[in-house]
């Protein structure tokens, strides 16, 4: 391992003033993953030795974490130790820990072999509100969330970290065409695209759900337009008092995954 002594130390380049990023990221590009509990779960699979490039840890976390960071193929001298207050001045924030991963975007598999059921997003800007659906799909037995192209990238940082590593358990599918084309792509894989609406003519809870569902999930703003919908093969609604207009997008994706998820048996291994 690397003992770093000085903020300007080229080696710790791309750890330094974190931003938070929003938008889109393409496979290859660099992003971050905090957290020791996250860094320890992404490194359980055995696909982090493609990805992970380097780490910047705390000396009590080195210790723990560099045997996991060596078995994926991280050399020691990748693997850089700075103390809490140097490690927040390179950062640019206070720390609660002190581990930081630098990994690259995984490549993304084809559209004909994302797993269904899935879970599409059209338009979630909120790279908070994607990491929070992330862990949901994980949570409750989805493998696929696939985001269209105006969808934050689930593998920003604040997504990962929000979806306390979530994301690494499923197959994400970020797409670059024309919403239209996505869903008849989609279509055509197999999949039947039920859209989640305020409004809808069927309840969520008494919708035939299938393993062949895509459960679509709109914008924070505008949600799923009407003639959005008009594209899908079916639209449900969670029935709500009149207190408010609309539930959060990623607590109207927990109610609705956890129904399709009882209905459709997607129990298997969960925790006892």
């Amino acid at each position: 391992m690397v003992t770093i002594s000085s903020l300007d130390d080229p080696r710790i380049a791309e750890y330094r003033f974190l931003p938070e990023r929003t938008g889109r990221l393409f496979p290859g590009e660099r992003t971050i993953v905090e957290s020791e509990v996250v860094a320890q779960r992404l490194l359980r699979y055995e696909w982090s030795e493609e990805i992970v490039e380097s780490a910047l840890l705390v000396p009590p976390a080195a210790e723990r974490l560099a045997p996991l960071l060596q078995a994926r193929g991280v050399p020691p001298e990748r693997i850089y130790v700075a103390p809490k207050l140097l490690l927040e001045q390179v950062v640019g924030y206070h720390l609660h820990q002190g581990v930081f991963l630098s990994i690259r975007v995984p490549p993304q598999v084809p559209i004909e072999q994302l797993p269904l059921p899935a879970v599409m997003l059209v338009g979630v800007s909120s790279s908070t509100n994607v990491g929070a659906i992330a862990r949901s799909c994980a949570g409750l037995g989805f493998r696929s969330l696939i985001c269209d192209r105006a969808t934050a990238s689930p593998w920003l940082r604040r997504c990962i970290r929000v979806s306390m590593g979530a994301i690494f358990a499923l197959v994400t599918y970020h797409a670059t065409d024309e919403t239209d084309l996505l869903l008849e792509r989609l279509r055509e894989r197999g999949g039947r695209l039920v859209g989640v609406e305020v409004g809808a003519p069927v309840e969520y809870d008494s919708f035939d759900w299938t393993r062949n569902d895509i459960l679509i999930f709109g914008s924070e703003g505008t949600g799923l337009d009407d003639e959005f919908l008009k594209r899908l093969d079916a639209a449900v609604c969670i029935p709500m008092s009149a207190a408010v207009e609309s539930l959060n997008v990623a607590a109207a994706a927990a109610i609705v995954l956890a129904e399709c998820a009882r209905r459709c048996g997607l129990r298997a291994g969960r925790r006892q």
